[in-house]
């Protein structure tokens, strides 16, 4: 058991702390509450004994599981021992002290301490317990607001996979689509991590629905415009989050494209019959900037030709040192026919990013 005895008269303070050792309680001496605090970040005591109140109280709120005795030479009025326990201390001692009741009041406090220890770290267990249970309902929620995966439209076949780094993911993917003739998918990155940003995949959920019903004509020309609507979206909400974002607009009849990027990274990859290439584009993030415009580019897709999204989070997972090793590890991983040979290909596995890790393929069958 150790023991920090606070008292700038080292005479006293070596009295008691020898009173202690005939009771075979090993103590430490500080002259002052610097010292004494020093000793109780590095030497973890179970008990300080301090001769003065404004030490004393000062302790003890600076180490609100210590408990803290004031033990002083002076005459203790009642007011005075009322201000002490009150402040938070253990305990209020006039030395001298006799050695059975040192004993007894020590043994009294630890023991109290260690139970309120106990029934603290119980009810943290419980506070946990029903927060993960919490997560977990919310993670069976945004897991049920994602598409079916996979899941043809026409020619096209889509699908996902998101690894989130807690139980709920910051990012979220959708595709749908839009009229007979076209259909809309995109990967969103939410900025931060956890439930704050889970649900903002919410708003992007509803966002998904509302444009099915609310698009206009120049929307599908001009997917940048989604992007837009988005972004003044989230600047109302005013929920101090922004989204990074890849969207594509696909038309059937003429088996195109039409990409825009909101501040996403990695960039989109095409692969065709001429290999696998990045789709170099600029943006800002949404729901971040006042003013923002998103350029459109437009992909072709033949026959066995493919798109792939991957989020950030996949990059940080890689242990390539450099960039460019990680970017042609991705063009390499992209051209694999199935999305368990994607992942075998980039040798991720869940906990190896800090950050959710998603890929969303969309690939024109033969």
């Amino acid at each position: 058991m150790g023991l920090v005895v606070v008292d700038p008269d080292e005479k006293a303070s070596d009295t008691l702390c020898q009173q202690l050792a005939h009771l075979n309680l090993d103590s430490l001496p500080a002259v002052n509450a610097k010292i004494a605090q020093e000793l109780c970040d590095h030497a973890l005591p179970e008990l300080m004994i301090c001769s003065r109140m404004d030490w004393a109280q000062s302790l003890a709120r600076a180490n609100r599981r210590l408990p803290v005795v004031l033990a002083t030479p002076d005459e203790i009025d009642r007011d005075s021992l009322l201000d002490a326990l009150r402040g938070g201390l253990a305990d209020v001692w006039q030395l001298p002290v006799a050695d059975e009741f040192a004993r007894q009041r020590i043994e009294d406090i630890l023991d109290q301490s260690r139970k309120g220890a106990a029934q603290a770290e119980a009810r943290l267990h419980e506070h946990v317990e029903e927060l993960q249970r919490d997560q977990r309902a919310g993670r069976y929620i945004q897991m049920g607001m994602l598409p079916p995966n996979p899941m043809g439209i026409d020619r096209y076949r889509l699908q996902h996979r998101i690894i989130p780094s807690l139980i709920l993911s910051g990012d979220f993917v959708d595709y749908f689509r839009i009229t007979d003739r076209y259909f809309a998918l995109y990967v969103a990155d939410v900025s931060g991590h956890g439930a704050s940003s889970a649900f903002v995949t919410v708003l992007l959920k509803n966002f998904s629905r509302r444009l099915r019903r609310e698009y206009r004509p120049s929307m599908i020309a001009e997917p940048g415009e989604i992007l837009a609507w988005i972004n003044r979206e989230l600047l109302d909400q005013k929920i101090d989050k922004h989204v990074a974002m890849m969207l594509a607009v696909g038309d059937l009849e003429t088996d195109t494209l039409r990409l825009v990027n909101g501040g996403h990274f990695p960039p989109a990859i095409l692969v065709n019959g001429e290999g696998a290439r990045f789709v170099e584009q600029r943006g800002r993030p949404v729901g971040l900037f006042d003013e923002v415009s998103y350029e459109a580019v437009t992909l072709s897709l033949g026959p066995g030709d493919r798109l792939v999204l991957f989020s950030d989070g996949v990059l940080d997972a890689m242990d390539d040192k450099d960039l460019d090793g990680k970017e042609q590890r991705l063009l390499e991983a992209a051209v694999a026919e199935d999305m368990d040979t994607i992942w075998e290909m980039l040798a991720l596995t869940r906990g190896a990013s800090r950050d959710d890790m998603t890929c969303l393929t969309l690939v024109r069958e033969n």
